[in-house]
């Protein structure tokens, strides 16, 4: 699924409310990726989706607490991560995770060689953190988890309906076998540092024509940039 306009989900988010300049940056990096680029906050990421596939056990985060307060960083890049990441593990604690991921059994579902979706021409890196499958009265349904660590880029709830309708998206055309549902309720856009834990919006056709807008911008600043 290789299309000439590709994006990811967190970057289209973040596209969606930037200045032209910013745009403009976002495509560059888009179209040229940094093959060195480091990845922030593995471990603070990891320990959340720990406890999202656990039901909400919080151990897996105060273990992660524990392992970064022992660190030692050398470089200021590391201690800059140690210190954001201690604050998004305690910011983390602080959220109500929906009683959906808590209170049922769910079994975590292993991630699909396909990781994108096609809408209007753009190539969208979906890529959930977390796909659960759990049983309600019989009935077999789907739900996936994005999880956004940024203190200096927080997402509004507008950008996080993007996210948990282009997951409700992703899981219904690739994930959902026949016999299974997607639940709404259950594509969660987690802004940790926004303190906000978003599901699909009740107007997700609205919302889907607003990131199809948003496509329409993507590939326009991609032909000239």
């Amino acid at each position: 699924m290789i299309g000439n306009y590709i994006i990811s989900i967190n970057q289209l988010a973040d596209f969606s409310k930037a200045t032209d300049a910013k745009k403009r940056r976002i495509i560059k990096q888009q179209k040229e990726p940094n093959k060195f680029r480091i990845a922030y906050y593995q471990l603070a990421k990891a320990r959340m989706k720990k406890t999202v596939e656990n039901h909400g056990d919080l151990e897996p985060i105060f273990k992660g607490i524990d392992e970064l307060l022992s660190r030692k960083p050398i470089k200021p890049r590391q201690t800059n991560d140690k210190m954001v990441s201690l604050e998004a593990l305690n910011r983390f604690i602080n959220l109500k995770l929906p009683s959906l991921l808590c209170d049922f059994q769910h079994e975590v579902i292993k991630k699909p060689k396909i990781k994108s979706i096609i809408l209007n021409g753009v190539e969208i890196i979906i890529s959930p953190d977390v796909i659960i499958r759990l049983e309600l009265d019989g009935k077999k349904y789907l739900g996936a988890v994005k999880i956004h660590i940024s203190k200096n880029n927080v997402f509004d709830n507008i950008q996080s309906r993007y996210i948990s309708a282009l997951l409700f998206k992703y899981l219904k055309e690739v994930v959902a076998k026949d016999d299974e549902e997607v639940l709404e309720d259950l594509c969660l856009s987690i802004e940790v540092f926004g303190g906000s834990i978003i599901s699909v919006p009740n107007n997700l056709p609205t919302t889907v024509n607003e990131i199809e807008v948003i496509c329409d911008e993507i590939k326009l600043i991609w032909n000239v940039a």
